[in-house]
């Protein structure tokens, strides 16, 4: 059996993902005041610069003490036309006052469709607008450089 691949140009993909947290929980470590480990699970919706919408879901692991610190993303991202964007995002966190401002890089893990056999990098940044929990706001600038 031979592996499909999509021939592609290089292509940079610019959107912003405005998600909401249907799903959260953390663990206070233990180890040391403040430390605490989070599960969380985003849903919502990916503007590409093209016009282009898509929903998107993703699971977080975040591991902070006293407000920031580390985290890590699968965002998976669904096209009308049935294509699929998977990515693998990393990066730090950081609490001002309410919000939490995230700076990161990505991986593209591959997709389906017009994105089979994708890989790439990019970068992301993003603000949450309130505390950690069910229905927080979460939006995010990616750039995803795919590699043709």
């Amino acid at each position: 059996m031979t592996e499909r691949r999509t021939t592609r140009t290089d292509e940079v993909l610019k959107f912003r993902m405005v998600t909401h947290v249907t799903s959260a929980q953390s663990l206070d470590v233990g180890d040391v005041d403040g430390h605490t480990a989070s599960l969380t699970r985003f849903s919502g919706l990916a503007f590409l610069a093209d016009g282009t919408i898509a929903t998107v879901h993703f699971a977080s692991l975040a591991d902070y003490t006293n407000g920031a610190g580390t985290f890590t993303l699968f965002p998976i991202l669904a096209f009308e036309d049935g294509s699929a964007l998977w990515l693998k995002s990393t990066g730090t966190g950081m609490v001002d006052g309410a919000k939490t401002r995230f700076v990161g890089t990505l991986t593209v893990l591959g997709g389906k469709g017009r994105f089979d056999g994708a890989e790439g990098d990019g970068t992301l940044t993003g603000t949450r607008y309130t505390p950690l929990s069910v229905g927080a706001d979460l939006v995010s600038e990616y750039t995803v450089n795919l590699k043709g």
